[in-house]
């Protein structure tokens, strides 16, 4: 399996929403990867974007869970 360098980053940032963007540009890989890795692991859940103050109905807002 390959290591999910997205769990980690937001391992490290636990407690914060933080968007997919975000975190693809901090890790320099693409986009579709991190979509990839965020969702399928089983330590990162979606974030709803009213926590973060938006009205949209989804964003791509991930955290860690424990």
């Amino acid at each position: 399996m390959i290591e999910n360098v997205v769990e980690d980053y937001l391992f490290n940032n636990q407690g914060k929403n933080l968007s997919l963007k975000k975190i693809q540009k901090k890790l320099n890989i693409k986009f579709k990867k991190a979509v990839y890795l965020a969702i399928n692991s089983h330590h990162i859940e979606i974030v709803k974007p009213l926590e973060v103050g938006c009205n949209k109905y989804f964003m791509h807002l991930y955290k860690y869970k424990e």
